[in-house]
């Protein structure tokens, strides 16, 4: 029986190392996008917040000076 070349056997022997650093990737990826979808729907309802208290103060504002 004759053994396998040296690239096959080096490549099977390093196969899971390299599953692993593409499932790295590709999660590291997928949390990112999530990550950032998440802000921006944050910032979103931080400014909403923001747009209620400046109407809120621009309304007592004008009856303070009425």
């Amino acid at each position: 029986m004759m053994d396998a070349p040296w690239w096959i056997s080096l490549l099977i022997s390093w196969l899971p190392f390299l599953a692993l650093i593409v499932v790295w990737i590709i999660l590291s990826r997928y949390m990112t996008k999530g990550l950032y979808e998440a802000q921006v729907a944050e910032m979103r309802r931080m400014n909403a917040l923001m747009e209620r208290i400046a109407v809120a103060l621009e309304k007592r504002a004008e009856a303070k000076n009425q």
